[in-house]
């Protein structure tokens, strides 16, 4: 198994890939419809710029919990690696869910998250307990 900030390393860097994407994805839409600022209207802009912060919001959090984690000692490896990828997964589903209008998808995906979130903080309470 990987050392946990490897794993951390990778979780993060794999988020960025995605938030970067979507980003670009924003971008492209705003040439597009030539729209510097909101969505001006646009269905699929508003999705862009929704699906973009939403992802954005969920993983600054989730990264600051795997950095603890990873830092802390406490966590097992493959814990940590089982709610890295399962969250990574999760936001996958959820942009892709987004983007083809699913929303029971786009739900469950969410749930997902927070589930991966909760679970992450568990375990570094656990980590700060037991150290």
């Amino acid at each position: 198994m990987l050392p946990p900030f490897t794993i951390a390393a990778a979780t993060l860097a794999t988020l960025a890939l995605l938030l970067t994407a979507l980003s670009m994805h924003v971008s492209r839409l705003r040439m597009r419809h030539r729209q510097t600022w909101g969505d001006g209207g646009h269905k699929d802009l508003a999705v862009a710029v929704r699906t973009h912060g939403n992802t954005l919001e969920q993983s600054l959090l989730f990264g600051l919990l795997v950095l603890a984690l990873a830092q802390s000692g406490g966590t097992a490896a493959t814990a940590l690696a089982a709610v890295c990828c399962t969250f990574v997964l999760a936001r996958i589903v959820y942009c892709t869910a987004a983007f083809g209008r699913r929303l029971p998808w786009r739900q469950a995906a969410h749930a997902l998250t927070l589930l991966c979130q909760l679970a992450a903080t568990l375990l570094l309470v656990r980590a700060a307990w037991t150290s």
